[in-house]
């Protein structure tokens, strides 16, 4: 898969940082919460707007980490404002404006839990942005700790 790389970048972000623009589901967070506690680390990296630190994929796993006392995120930040990037809405499948998200993210005024599909734009094909998020297999260890480095 073809992703235009200049626009992606994995960094270790201060969850305080992050700003949700969807709320969550309880019984989603709880499974998942106990998914990487049995873990001990989170898997996958979230992707966040390198400009406005607003979550596009991931609340769910902010927020348990936020509940297991994780200080940082591992966050793959792009930039929101590529053509590449679509947003679709789960429920209807139609396409929806981007700045409805960012106002959300940057209000507080969250949208209803799994609101926003993002998709991406891959050699003619459209792609959930999932598919992009690496691998990162992060200990909590590490997250619960407070470091000067903020990337990795």
């Amino acid at each position: 898969m073809v992703f235009n790389e200049e626009i992606v970048k994995l960094r270790l972000m201060p969850l305080w940082l992050l700003r949700p623009h969807e709320s969550i589901d309880l019984k989603i967070l709880d499974n998942l919460m106990k998914s990487i506690k049995t873990d001990g680390l989170l898997k996958k990296a979230i992707v966040v707007d390198q400009r406005t630190h607003i979550i596009l994929d991931g609340h769910h796993r902010v927020k348990a980490l936020e509940f297991i006392d994780c200080s940082r995120v591992p966050c793959l930040l792009i930039d929101y404002s590529s053509p590449q990037i679509v947003v679709f809405s789960w429920s209807e499948d139609k396409q929806l404006p981007k700045n409805l998200v960012i106002r959300a993210g940057l209000s507080g005024e969250l949208l209803p839990p799994k609101t926003s599909k993002h998709m991406l734009r891959v050699n003619g094909h459209m792609v959930h942005i999932s598919a992009i998020e690496p691998e990162v297999n992060m200990p909590l260890a590490l997250l619960r700790t407070e470091q000067l480095s903020s990337s990795y």
